[in-house]
């Protein structure tokens, strides 16, 4: 079954999208499949795979799987690349979308400048509702990591700059510890200005990527409500892959981010 294919990135974060009109192909993408296509070497190669289905409740319905098969609820970079995906496949983006993801109903909408910009979960820090530091112990450091939930869960740490290097030695660890029963992306954050930050991210199910959408999130809303950045301003979330920009308003209401995404190529692929 030859079944069409598009790959999209946002900051370097790549994806392949497909779409599943009636629900029949779901089915048929195993862990291991997924595994296979994503796979740099032997496969397509992708930091994920994203699924338009037809949704009861939006306009359109977002899936996601990782790259090593497991799903996840949310990607902001993702959710951007599915917002071009939508407009190369006929659908109309001429009027803000509602898409449904694993992270509750998200609105997007295409600019005039090719960027994208969509609104991303409302964060969740603890049963107080602020933030509360753990502090988590791997091989030789001891990290004050914040929990934090944006559709899907982050451990956010301020402090010095780190490199990939650093991120890949203790992400995994981090990911897995026990404070996280579920994984988490883990977000390495050196604050620049109440308005700027750089972030290197080792995320659940992928690794180290170019960029993280909803880890960018993770770290405005966290370093918002600690006093490291401004509310209801752009703060520009520096990655390896280029610069987000997320605005969270005062009381959490509403969270924006604002971003590239870039058509690659499109093709066929045997499931």
């Amino acid at each position: 079954m030859k079944l069409p294919v598009r790959k999209y990135y946002g900051l370097g974060n790549d994806f392949l999208l497909i779409g599943d009109a009636d629900g029949r192909l779901l089915p048929q993408l195993s862990a291991a499949r997924i595994c296979a296509l994503c796979d740099r070497h032997t496969g397509v190669g992708a930091d994920g795979i994203l699924v338009r289905q037809a949704s009861t409740k939006a306009d359109h319905r977002m899936i996601l799987f990782n790259a090593d098969g497991s799903s996840a609820e949310i990607s902001g970079n993702g959710l951007r690349c599915f917002v071009l995906f939508l407009r190369d496949s006929g659908f109309d983006v001429s009027r803000e979308l509602a898409i449904e993801t694993g992270g509750g109903i998200q609105r997007a909408r295409l600019l005039a400048d090719g960027s994208v910009e969509t609104t991303m979960p409302a964060p969740r820090f603890s049963d107080s509702g602020k933030p509360q530091p753990l502090v988590l112990r791997v091989k030789d450091m001891q990290f004050e990591v914040v929990p934090v939930k944006v559709g899907n869960p982050h451990g956010v740490i301020f402090g010095e700059e780190r490199d990939v290097a650093f991120a890949e030695t203790y992400g995994p660890l981090l990911e897995k510890d026990a404070a996280f029963p579920e994984g988490a992306n883990i977000e390495f954050v050196h604050v620049l200005s109440p308005r700027a930050c750089r972030l290197v991210v080792w995320e659940r199910g992928a690794g180290i990527t170019l960029a993280c959408g909803s880890g960018s999130v993770a770290v405005a809303c966290a370093g918002a409500a600690l006093g490291h950045f401004e509310f209801d301003v752009p703060i520009s979330v520096q990655q390896p892959g280029g610069t987000l920009e997320i605005t969270v308003a005062k009381d959490f209401s509403e969270i924006r981010q604002r971003g590239p995404a870039v058509f690659v190529f499109e093709g066929n692929i045997e499931l």
